[in-house]
């Protein structure tokens, strides 16, 4: 783990893979296009990437997901998400609870913006790093991308 962020740890071909979970759709578009070339340089040639994808577009309309209230010793914890559309991203914002004998022990809210972007754009902006997408589509919800073997271009930019 770096402290800083990708770039400014200047990895370079030094990781077989790179894992975005649930990150990827909370970065505007200026900063996911910052994030693809130093992935691109901290991966050895042939490595994967393999991330989450972001919501494809904005909602229509307001979308609340409920939490399965979680019972854990004396404790039950819930709460619920609610995703909105506001100008080109998604307000996403969860609220926990947490009760115990039927009273709030604590609650709790917060808020991510997150801008949505289809897998059809992410696969176009990986493969101009070098970046081509891997054949296996297990899960809809995760694109998986390999660092083409013959980039060394990308490896050459920065000493």
């Amino acid at each position: 783990m770096h402290p800083q962020t990708l770039e400014e740890a200047a990895l370079h071909g030094v990781a077989d893979v790179a894992i975005c979970h649930n990150t990827i759709a909370c970065l505007a578009p200026a900063a996911r296009q910052a994030l693809w070339p130093a992935v691109a340089r901290a991966l050895v040639p042939g490595g994967s990437l393999l991330l989450q994808l972001p919501p494809a577009r904005l909602p229509d309309k307001d979308i609340m997901r409920v939490f399965p209230r979680q019972r854990v010793g004396r404790h039950e914890y819930g709460g619920h998400m609610l995703m909105s559309a506001d100008g080109n991203r998604i307000r996403t914002r969860f609220d926990y609870w947490v009760r115990g004998a039927g009273n709030a022990l604590r609650e709790h809210i917060e808020t991510f913006w997150m801008w949505p972007a289809t897998r059809a754009e992410l696969i176009g902006d990986l493969e101009k790093h070098g970046f081509a997408p891997l054949l296996r589509r297990d899960d809809p919800a995760v694109l998986s991308m390999t660092l083409s073997s013959g980039n060394n271009v990308l490896h050459s930019r920065r000493p």
